[in-house]
């Protein structure tokens, strides 16, 4: 049996921000990563607001990119050159281990092993089935006062607890030797409520498709490329889930959810890796006050509102190509632009930046 304020489930942006965070407060945690050496599949752009907000070093960016190149359904394609600011592109594999090792040397513990079970509760603690895998695999239990589940969209502790998965779009992708100079999207067609992407890096860029219908993203993956002038024989596709954002429970008593296991990725642009991260820290300073009650409250009070109008933006026209068009035509507007690019990079938490975008999108929204 070992002993631990704080178990958590996961060792991604999610837990690990949250054991560096616990860590400075002087809380002992143990973060748990099945996988120390793998890479999530995704395209690993972070604004660079984050980098700034949360501490992190310039060294874990692969690129910098200060434009986004828009192609919508029919119309001519366009660029955003972002006045200030960046897209930080990171190689997820060195990105999660680069946050372990921050988190590791604010006094956090990292161990390889995954959750498995809740055991029981013992004197107002848990205590938790582990599996680890370093070295030769063996079972233990962990008691704790709190679990903090980190653990992504098949999250093992929502399911111990008896939630329902996180309901996702689906995407597929790949890493391509295809250069560009931005972050490009692509809308419309095969891509249902979702679109296409292209995240430059240092190497292989990230080429992928997202939609909520799994069965068109390989036909739809192979016509992308076909476009590009390539093809996908031989390369390594990867398909995984990202969490449609619902307003999951984010408490159960003294089990916090963060990350995907709570669904915090911006509905329409499906940005999660800065959201995973800050559900993390917001964990840590509520356990740190010791009221995990106020979690979801500053949860909340930051970013819900946010969540509300881009989900009510993915609903409204990302339903098919029409009305796609017309939100994309919007942003063919300056005003609409630099409002909402500094929203996104600069990741402000004064309200007058997001009721400026508003009032920006109300003038050129036509219904």
């Amino acid at each position: 049996m070992l002993e631990t304020r704080v178990l958590i489930a996961g060792g991604g942006p999610a837990g690990a921000s949250c054991g560096r965070f616990l860590a400075r407060e002087g809380i002992d945690s143990i973060i748990l990563e099945k996988n120390l050496e793998g890479e999530k599949p995704c395209g690993g752009g972070i604004p660079s607001g984050a980098f700034t907000e949360l501490g992190l070093p310039q060294s874990l960016i692969s690129r910098k990119i200060t434009m986004m190149r828009v192609h919508p359904p029919a119309g001519a394609s366009f660029d955003i050159q972002f006045p200030s600011g960046y897209i930080g592109i990171v190689n997820r594999k060195n990105f999660d281990h680069g946050l372990r090792e921050m988190a590791r040397a604010e006094g956090a513990q990292v161990v390889a092993g995954a959750f498995v079970r809740f055991i029981h509760k013992e004197k107002g603690k848990i205590v938790s089935e582990v599996r680890t895998s370093d070295g030769e695999e063996k079972t233990l239990n962990i008691r704790s006062e709190y679990v903090v589940a980190a653990d992504g969209v098949h999250s093992r502790v929502r399911a111990a607890l008896g939630l329902k998965p996180v309901r996702s779009l689906y995407t597929l992708g790949a890493k391509v030797p295809l250069d560009t100079d931005a972050c490009e999207f692509f809308f419309g067609g095969a891509a249902v409520n979702g679109y296409s992407w292209i995240f430059p890096s240092a190497g292989l860029s990230s080429v992928g498709i997202g939609s909520t219908d799994a069965k068109i993203l390989k036909p739809a993956l192979e016509q992308m490329m076909a476009n590009l002038g390539a093809g996908i024989d031989g390369l390594r596709l990867r398909g995984y889930r990202i969490p449609l954002w619902e307003a999951e429970p984010m408490r159960m008593a003294n089990i916090l959810f963060t990350g995907d296991s709570a669904g915090t990725v911006m509905p329409f642009t499906f940005e999660g890796i800065y959201y995973a991260m800050r559900s993390g820290t917001f964990a840590a300073e509520a356990i740190g006050a010791g009221k995990p009650g106020d979690y979801p409250k500053y949860w909340k009070s930051r970013f819900r509102l946010r969540f509300m109008l881009m989900k009510s933006l993915w609903g409204l026209f990302l339903k098919n190509d029409t009305d796609t068009e017309r939100l994309l035509n919007v942003f063919r507007n300056k005003v609409v632009q630099q409002r909402g690019i500094r929203l996104w990079l600069e990741k402000s938490d004064r309200k007058g930046s997001l009721y400026s975008f508003i009032n920006a999108l109300r003038k050129q929204i036509t219904f």
